[in-house]
């Protein structure tokens, strides 16, 4: 199974996916989606998303039943953390399915995402103010407990937060790794 390359290789969360041959504003798009073996009169099709709360989402014979067209809303996609989502198309004939496609979509963050490191660096932040008077200890976000016996240990937390954060939000930092080759004869 290889992509079929009708869904876009990149998008931003909260983007719309709109595949149909009536979309002339992306570039990925302008076709309805169609597979050889498997139309609409006999067959129907769904994509599934991994993303962390995964979704299927069916798609809508076009007019000639030729094609199916497919429409998974910017508030779906709003929701896909950062990173990769893999996806599948599958096609159903009776109580068969096929996987006819199959793939990943690159997503960037949303500058209106709000990821929940945001609590958890809150939490380490006010451990390190209060360090003082508590050097050991433990701080809770969500259900998670970390315990600490120094100050080294809640700032290497921060740090590690920090970074989990930039990962996670639109603030990703780039990172370029730089290296020198010497020849020697």
């Amino acid at each position: 199974m290889e992509n079929a390359g009708f869904l876009p290789a990149r998008i931003v969360a909260g983007e719309s996916i709109y595949v149909a041959a009536a979309n002339t504003l992306q570039d990925w798009a302008g076709n309805d989606i169609t597979f050889d073996d498997f139309t609409p009169p006999t067959a129907t099709l769904a994509y599934q998303f991994a993303a962390s709360t995964p979704v299927s989402v069916a798609a809508v014979a076009n007019g000639g039943n030729t094609g199916w067209t497919l429409e998974v809303p910017g508030a779906t996609t709003l929701l896909w953390a950062p990173g990769r989502i893999t996806f599948v198309g599958i096609a159903t004939v009776g109580t068969r399915t096929y996987a006819v496609d199959e793939g990943y979509i690159e997503v960037a963050a949303s500058p209106l995402r709000v990821s929940a490191w945001v609590a958890v660096l809150a939490s380490v932040d006010a451990a390190i103010a209060s360090y003082a008077e508590t050097p050991r200890g433990s701080i809770s976000v969500n259900g998670m407990s970390v315990s600490f016996r120094s100050l080294s240990d809640l700032t290497n937390l921060r740090d590690y937060i920090k970074a989990r954060l930039a990962e996670d939000s639109a603030s990703r930092p780039r990172r370029i790794i730089r290296t020198r080759l010497t020849c020697s004869h």
